[in-house]
């Protein structure tokens, strides 16, 4: 009884609007952690290669200008990685209100069928017991 309650709260979750925002949201999450996981490696790199190029000609101006130029960088590289998080978050977000209403929904069916047999069984038992005295 179990099992055919999960197959058939399993057979009316919207699998068709869950498949069509599935590709995107592994498209989104794919990019976001491409993204992270590049940046941390190109950072090291990049960081490497701009303080290394810099000759101690260079004024403390110059060099906290770069520095400056990098942060900035590296700040809106942040902000367009919590732009996709932010919208990766939204499309889960959606997924799950719809999968919890559904859920939900099956619940409240459920405890009205379990009631309904509960009153359906007590009608057969007294019956049964009638069927005895009598």
């Amino acid at each position: 009884m179990i099992a055919r309650t999960i197959l058939k709260v399993a057979s009316q979750i919207p699998w068709d609007k869950v498949i069509e925002l599935a590709p995107s949201v592994a498209e989104r999450a794919g990019t976001l952690w491409k993204s992270i996981k590049g940046k941390n490696k190109r950072q090291s790199v990049e960081e490497s290669l701009v303080y290394s190029s810099y000759s101690t000609e260079l004024s403390e101006s110059d060099l906290l200008k770069a520095r400056l130029e990098r942060l900035e960088e590296r700040a809106g590289s942040l902000e367009e990685q919590i732009q996709a998080s932010a919208g990766l978050l939204k499309t889960l977000a959606e997924q799950n209100s719809s999968l919890v209403q559904r859920i939900e929904l099956h619940r409240i069916r459920l405890l009205r069928q379990s009631l309904f047999f509960a009153g359906v069984g007590a009608v057969l038992a007294g019956m049964i017991v009638y069927l005895f005295i009598r």
